[in-house]
């Protein structure tokens, strides 16, 4: 599972690390970022990938598989980080999406055969995807005004589509799988079905709370005007819990309502021109109707 970044990730990897007992004992092995971002633990370290920073892995791939399986016949490894950042230090969302994401995962599945890999991924609507990516460079300490971040982010410029094809060129993967980040809620059960490989039915405890919630339009101005008067610190974070998002704070909106129409409507092409590709599976919700489906775009 690589994300992507913003589509409630941090969510399902949650939920998985909730019952990870309950699904040991059904011979499944969950790794998330808790796991993996810990030092020598990330994938290129322990798989000794080209651009690993470490020395030589202490085991050959299949041993290194075998060693984090501990037994059980089916492991899943949730990293947004695995295909690359979503920003730079200045705030710029790199495009075209995660270019090294291919190549990366190449390597990856080419040191695991003859195991075999499924690939699953969230994606947004590009203005909604941008919006929280603009309070995530805020909590990273980049105090940059709305407008600034739009000119260093055109939306226009988010392709999942396009991100997709160039996955399917990785040899090697058994099925690409994708959903909606706004039918994340509706299809959540199916999701984890999927990436587990075992429909838990209702056994799964589920977290019904939102994870990483963005700013406040208070948050943002109060973050802004602490950094124009040269304070400096963790601005955003402080400003999120005064001011947290709720019936009294407004989740801060980084577009204007016409360009979020022509998002939307670029975004459903996209999603089209997915669904017609050859080996990915677009999860959709199950006797839902598309046409009424409410977008949460808080979420994630």
């Amino acid at each position: 599972h690589i994300g992507a970044h913003k589509t409630a990730s941090s969510d399902l990897q949650n939920v998985l690390y909730k019952n990870h007992g309950l699904l040991a004992q059904a011979g499944i092995r969950i790794y998330g970022p808790r796991y993996l971002r810990m030092p020598g633990r990330n994938l290129a370290a322990m798989f000794g990938t080209s651009w690993s920073e470490n020395a030589a892995p202490r085991r050959k791939p299949q041993r290194q598989l075998k060693f984090l399986a501990k037994g059980r016949k089916h492991m899943v490894l949730s990293e947004e980080n695995l295909v690359g950042n979503l920003a730079d230090p200045k705030g710029r969302t790199v495009m075209p999406l995660y270019p090294s994401a291919e190549s990366r995962l190449q390597e990856l599945v080419s040191k695991w055969a003859p195991v075999e890999t499924d690939l699953f991924l969230a994606v947004r609507d590009p203005t909604a995807f941008l919006a929280p990516a603009y309070s995530q460079a805020m909590f990273g300490g980049l105090h940059i005004r709305p407008r600034q971040f739009r000119l260093k982010n055109d939306w226009r410029s988010v392709d999942w589509a396009e991100y997709v094809d160039r996955l399917r060129s990785v040899t090697g993967l058994s099925n690409i799988y994708v959903w909606r980040q706004e039918d994340y809620d509706q299809s959540q059960q199916q999701i984890i079905a999927k990436l587990l490989r075992w429909d838990t039915g209702d056994a799964l405890q589920i977290i019904d709370k939102h994870v990483h919630r963005g700013l406040s339009v208070s948050a943002v101005q109060q973050t802004l005007g602490a950094a124009s008067q040269g304070q400096t610190g963790t601005l955003a974070r402080d400003a999120r819990r005064a001011f947290p998002v709720g019936d009294t704070h407004k989740l801060f909106d980084l577009f204007s309502e016409s360009a979020k129409r022509k998002s939307r409507d670029i975004y459903a092409d996209q999603i089209a021109r997915i669904e017609k590709m050859e080996g990915v599976t677009v999860l959709r919700p199950r006797a839902v109707d598309q046409n009424v489906q409410d977008d949460d775009p808080q979420k994630g």
